[in-house]
């Protein structure tokens, strides 16, 4: 009587479940760094998780400029006009608070200004409590650039002072 060489069922499952878990993640590091990486000269990561539905990443960056690939604006018309036509800006408007410019873009289009501050509150799930703290400085800093990457629905912050930037990713 010949038999079927028997096979283990332990490695297929485990595979499905490698393969699993990577699609259930928002965003990987490596694939955020790169995108990042036209907009700003990044540093060290200092923090990052992503989950199914938010993901947060805490960087240094070399200098405390933005690359010319991100169209840096001076007015929330001006960014909400950039987003639409590029799908990604920057605002920078020394005297005011990112968490004042979030609320300045709602009050002058109310569905990007909205989804704006949603990927920001969302992405708190995968922030660990430094990367939180950050957060919560920068939206009270008066010179935080604010970017927003509507493709990605990401929520940007860099403290060009601190070298620190952040990215809140919502469930887009």
């Amino acid at each position: 009587m010949t038999r079927a060489p028997r096979h283990s069922s332990v490695p297929v499952a485990c595979l499905a479940a490698l393969i699993l878990l990577a699609a259930c993640q928002r965003e990987q590091e490596a694939a955020q760094r790169a995108w990042l990486g036209q907009w700003f000269a990044l540093g060290e990561t200092l923090s990052f998780a992503a989950t199914r539905g938010c993901a947060a990443g805490l960087y240094r960056v070399v200098t405390g400029q933005v690359k010319s690939a991100l169209p840096v604006t001076r007015s929330v018309a001006r960014m909400r006009r950039e987003i639409t036509g590029r799908g990604a800006a920057a605002l920078d408007m020394p005297g005011m608070t990112a968490d004042a410019a979030l609320l300045a873009m709602a009050g002058h289009h109310r569905e990007t200004g909205m989804t704006m501050r949603r990927a920001g509150l969302e992405a708190r799930a995968c922030m660990d409590a430094k990367t939180e703290s950050v957060v919560r400085h920068a939206l009270d800093d008066r010179r935080t650039v604010l970017g927003w990457d509507a493709g990605r629905g990401a929520l940007i912050l860099m403290m060009p002072a601190e070298r620190l930037l952040v990215v809140a990713m919502g469930e887009g």
